[in-house]
């Protein structure tokens, strides 16, 4: 990456920081985002539900598939209407690898709810800013695999940064309750 696209991005997750200091919205990162079905996709369509997200890539064969059978797990433990109010998206960090095609079967292969999921692709730039305002850090190993921070973050209604957790093996109950408590009455973003 040059210096100077490199400066880009961390003066576009600078700006993003200093002009959102009073909402704080994702919804205000600009981006080209595809979902698994190819079709253009803006994360400000996710506005008016709680939102579970991360980051992952299909072709992990440690961490993400945990990831993901932890937000599935998350899924399952919120009542029926919570849940329909929810979505849970997965967002690639190998964007050249991760076709739509690729997500789309991703998310069949893993019995994934297309009315309630969503699996997207940006532009590496996009990604690196998105993962840079949620402080997911990331980098390829140079054996096809990535080395990357192991978060689910939580999005409220306009989506704001309300919690996340790291790491692999933690109770995933607490995150359950924080989305239903969304759905139900506002949340204090986390600091």
């Amino acid at each position: 990456m040059t210096r100077l696209r490199l400066a880009a991005l961390l003066l576009a997750a600078l700006s993003f920081t200093v002009a959102s200091a009073g909402s704080r919205s994702l919804y205000q990162i600009e981006g080209t985002w595809t979902d698994q079905n190819g079709r253009p996709f803006a994360l400000a369509s996710l506005r008016g539900s709680a939102v579970v997200l991360a980051l992952f890539y299909g072709t992990c064969d440690s961490v993400c598939p945990s990831v993901v059978r932890d937000m599935k797990k998350i899924e399952a433990l919120l009542p029926e209407p919570d849940r329909a109010r929810t979505r849970f998206v997965l967002v690639t960090i190998d964007p050249s690898v991760d076709t739509p095609e690729r997500l789309l079967a991703y998310a069949k292969k893993n019995d994934l709810d297309l009315s309630r999921w969503r699996l997207l692709n940006g532009g590496a730039d996009g990604v690196r800013v998105l993962a840079n305002v949620l402080g997911i850090k990331y980098r390829p190993t140079g054996t096809g695999q990535y080395s990357h921070t192991i978060r689910i973050t939580v999005l409220d209604r306009d989506g704001v940064v309300v919690d996340h957790a790291d790491g692999l093996a933690r109770p995933v109950e607490p995150i359950a309750a924080r989305v239903a408590s969304l759905l139900g009455a506002d949340a204090k973003p986390v600091k």
